[in-house]
């Protein structure tokens, strides 16, 4: 199973840039910084960990309806893939069925993961889809549910802390990349089980072709 942004595609810097323009026009300046170190939490986290009590919910959700709009915008000529996506996922899906967890909107992956990539995950949840968004693990055990898996014979690949901490709350095995924003400590901390450079080490790891690191 995977997470989506900054593990599966290069785009944390639009995430990034798309709150803090959104955040911005709502007379709310927010530093690229502080919303990169809360950038792999659900939105409805974010509103507390940048605003606070600032802003009410009804605020926020136009805030965050502003967010994607700006999203769409500076990803209009394509989300780019990390190099190894495309390989990674295609040799995964020949051995395992495959889900993917994300605090992302599936309007966005709809509109800009490739569609022939999509059809391989067998099994998809995104930020309001399940009780609690990561890094419960609500949302991992449905998806275990829905593959016919039990946490023991799972695996989840993610690029920040919360992908682990949630992987660890599920008694699933987590495996960091170094694509996001989290180091290889912090992700350790949070509960990986190895932690590589790129989804191409993970694949190896998966596959038996290569040792822990």
């Amino acid at each position: 199973m995977f997470d989506y942004d900054g593990t599966l595609v290069d785009d944390l810097p639009l995430v990034v840039e798309s709150y803090r323009e959104a955040l911005r026009e709502a007379g709310f300046p927010v530093a690229r910084e502080e919303i990169a170190r809360c950038v792999s939490l659900p939105p409805s986290a974010k509103r507390q960990a940048l605003l606070g009590e600032e802003v009410t919910e009804s605020r926020w959700e136009e805030i965050l309806r502003r967010r994607r709009r700006i999203y769409r915008e500076l990803a209009a000529g394509g989300v780019r893939l990390f190099p190894d996506t495309r390989e990674v996922l295609g040799a995964l899906a020949r051995r395992f069925r495959l889900g993917l967890v994300s605090n992302t909107f599936r309007e966005l992956f709809e509109a800009f993961f490739p569609q022939a990539l999509a059809r391989l995950f067998a099994a998809s949840l995104f930020f309001g889809e399940a009780p609690r968004p990561k890094p419960s693990p609500e949302a991992l055990q449905a998806i275990l549910g829905r593959l016919g898996a039990g946490p023991e014979r799972a695996a989840f690949v993610g690029d920040a802390v919360e992908d682990m901490a949630m992987a660890r709350a599920a008694g699933v095995c987590g495996y960091g990349v170094l694509t996001g924003f989290s180091s290889a400590g912090e992700l350790r901390a949070a509960g990986a089980v190895a932690v590589l450079p790129d989804l191409a080490g993970i694949a190896g790891l998966l596959l038996g072709e290569r040792k822990k690191a």
